[in-house]
């Protein structure tokens, strides 16, 4: 079988120690209130990250193709990786333990529900679409942290970041390759597929809904991004695909640097 996927690799451990602790020098420099609002971010993140063992075992359920599944197989690693490097980012900054992150990963994984979303997976090309689509989202929502949050809280803090980044970026760039490689007579059903997704997005973020699916995790706090955010990556994933103009630089760069009026970072 072909291989169609990259993947960014990297070691955990050798990023950030597993009782990593952080300077009180940084904490001490750090802009007034990033470290609450850094703290109150990756409480969300780090749980958002563990759903996608969820996704992956829904998506095998239903079944998926041979090239599909090779993608989530290298997908869930990183996603795994990212839920315990933010569980040690969270611990360092919070003091919460790894216990009580057990504790509310259990009550939470009671409250998953795909139904709000399932009617958007109709098959694997809309999959592999709504995966594009929220890989890149994190991508930029991510780059923004990294400025903002990450960057503040010594080299450790900073290189998880970076790493969360590169892994979202090549994962939407994985769910693009596959699109283009499996389903290419469907390039003409992206753009509708796309508006569902980003109404169903903003009708979910009219209530702050998020499921515990990894998908449309995003909903839960479309106040952090600028207006025309799913605008701008819709044309940019149909520009991955060849579908449509990409951008201009000035559009992109505004989804991680985009702030509200007055805020020296994006409330959380």
């Amino acid at each position: 079988m072909a291989t169609f996927t990259q993947q960014n690799h990297w070691d955990l451990d050798t990023v950030i120690a597993v009782d990593h602790a952080i300077d009180p020098e940084y904490f001490a420099n750090a802009p007034e209130q990033v470290a609450e609002n850094f703290e109150r971010l990756l409480s969300r993140d780090v749980f958002s990250e563990a759903d996608a063992q969820f996704l992956y075992d829904w998506l095998l359920e239903r079944g998926v193709s041979p090239a599909f599944r090779q993608m989530l197989d290298h997908w869930l690693e990183d996603e795994l990786k990212h839920y315990q490097s933010l569980r040690r980012c969270y611990r360092a900054l919070s003091g919460v333990t790894y216990a009580e992150m057990d504790q509310e990963a259990e009550a939470r994984a009671k409250k998953r529900n795909i139904e709000p979303i399932a009617d958007l997976l109709v098959d694997e090309f809309s999959i592999l679409l709504m995966l594009a689509y929220d890989e890149i989202g994190s991508t930029y929502s991510y780059r923004r942290d990294l400025a903002e949050f990450y960057c503040h809280f010594g080299r450790e803090i900073a290189k998880v970041g970076q790493h969360l980044v590169r892994d979202e970026g090549q994962h939407f760039s994985n769910a693009a390759e596959l699109i283009l490689t499996l389903y290419p007579e469907r390039l003409k059903d992206v753009s509708a597929t796309l508006a569902k997704f980003d109404v169903r997005e903003k009708q979910l973020a009219r209530t702050g809904s998020y499921h515990g699916t990894f998908f449309l995790d995003h909903a839960q706090e479309q106040a952090r991004f600028p207006t025309d955010f799913n605008a701008v990556t819709m044309q940019v994933i149909q520009a991955r695909l060849g579908i449509a103009a990409m951008p201009s630089q000035e559009k992109v760069k505004r989804l991680w640097q985009w702030k509200p009026k007055g805020c020296q970072f994006v409330p959380v």
